[in-house]
């Protein structure tokens, strides 16, 4: 059952998102696996935004009506005739040209389509359908896959919950890297103040392929064979979104909960977009580290209890950045001083101990059903004190 349906939602925080939300109504929608965003921001696109197909009718344009004011109000007919006439100069020629708003529906920009289309009918131009906010939502929450993504699991009251970010991986590895990843983790930190019931998809490109592979058996009696390679199908989804699901946890964990956030934000500002990587590409990776007798690990301890601890693969690249380092303050303090993470090189604290410490904290939760009060009781949560030892 789909609970989404009778809740009132606000518009996505941005423009970008809303174009994110159109695109997976119609792909879903249409069952159009090639269904495709129109060039970039900045770069003229003829009034549309999303190109797709819905069976034999072929090409079909889609514009996320930007607004200037975001979500902005009400759609007027002369922006509904401006759109209309970029559009006629796409090539190949339209034959529908959707206008989606987060405008409420009028009944006199509606009755201004149908005089349109009229007109277009005559003179052998696409039709034109508007949409507003209400039938976009209405049409969103058909597919509890495209109303979970944008809305929010939702429960019978189903809360507000915009989409805040959708980052996507592939092969097991953030697609997102370098300055683009540091700068969607300073936005999405940012926004998570905002919205702080807002939430954020970590997605496998792989996950995707399967859904599309799943439409195939919809709509159709099915074979014995053809249920079994289903049900096969659908094992291996779930155990897709089930890990995806951890590493959103994950992801969130580091940014908004008050004590590990205020290590990764504040106390070592820089590691936030390393940690989130190494966190994810750990978590989702499709291939553990190799390991043999020359294998080093990294062995880390919760602060006052020896008993609870967790090791992770460390590279010989990080192990001689630690031996470094022990040397140098060894030579210069009389103490190598590397005892706790906080200690650590900063390359080996975001890429190798911050992501083990947050899975170990996970655990916790998932495997050994801990409160947070026996989690934080336990010291986990202060991260930079975890004892470090190489093993």
């Amino acid at each position: 059952m789909i609970n989404h349906v009778h809740a009132d939602y606000a518009p996505p925080r941005s423009w970008e998102q809303f174009e994110e939300l159109c695109a997976d109504v119609f792909q879903s929608a249409w069952q159009d696996p090639a269904l495709v965003r129109h060039g970039r921001a900045g770069q003229r696109q003829n009034g549309v935004d999303i190109v797709g197909r819905n069976g034999a009718v072929y090409p079909i344009g889609i514009q996320c009506k930007k607004r200037s004011v975001w979500p902005g109000g009400k759609l007027k007919t002369r922006e509904i005739d401006a759109e209309i006439a970029e559009a006629l100069k796409f090539r190949p020629a339209l034959k529908v040209f959707y206008i989606l708003t987060t405008a409420p529906d009028d009944a006199a920009t509606l009755a201004h389509v149908r005089d349109l289309n009229e007109e277009h009918k005559k003179e052998g131009k696409f039709e034109v359908v508007l949409l507003g906010w209400a039938e976009i939502v209405r049409r969103a929450t058909l597919d509890p896959q495209v109303a979970n993504k944008h809305f929010g699991p939702a429960g019978g009251g189903a809360p507000r919950s915009p989409l805040l970010a959708t980052w996507m991986m592939l092969n097991g590895k953030l697609e997102m890297r370098g300055a683009e990843l540091k700068l969607s983790v300073a936005e999405l930190v940012q926004d998570l103040h905002d919205w702080p019931d807002g939430h954020v998809v970590i997605r496998q490109r792989e996950s995707d392929a399967l859904l599309e592979t799943l439409r195939r058996f919809e709509g159709r009696s099915l074979t014995k064979k053809e249920r079994k390679e289903r049900i096969a199908l659908r094992i291996e989804l779930q155990k897709l979104t089930d890990a995806e699901a951890l590493a959103t946890r994950g992801v969130l964990l580091m940014l908004t909960h008050p004590v590990v956030s205020e290590w990764v934000l504040k106390v070592w500002e820089y590691d936030a977009p390393l940690a989130i990587q190494g966190f994810l590409n750990g978590h989702l990776g499709l291939q553990a580290p190799r390991q043999g007798v020359n294998t080093s690990y990294l062995r880390l301890t919760l602060p006052d209890a020896d008993s609870h601890s967790c090791s992770t693969v460390i590279s010989e690249k990080h192990v001689l950045s630690i031996l470094n380092i022990v040397n140098e303050r060894q030579a210069r303090f009389g103490n190598p001083l590397t005892e706790i993470v906080g200690e650590l090189p900063m390359k080996v604290r975001a890429k190798v101990a911050i992501p083990r410490i947050v899975r170990a904290i996970l655990e916790y939760r998932s495997e050994d059903r801990l409160s947070w009060e026996e989690i934080a009781k336990m010291k986990a949560l202060n991260i930079g004190s975890w004892k470090v030892a190489l093993a």
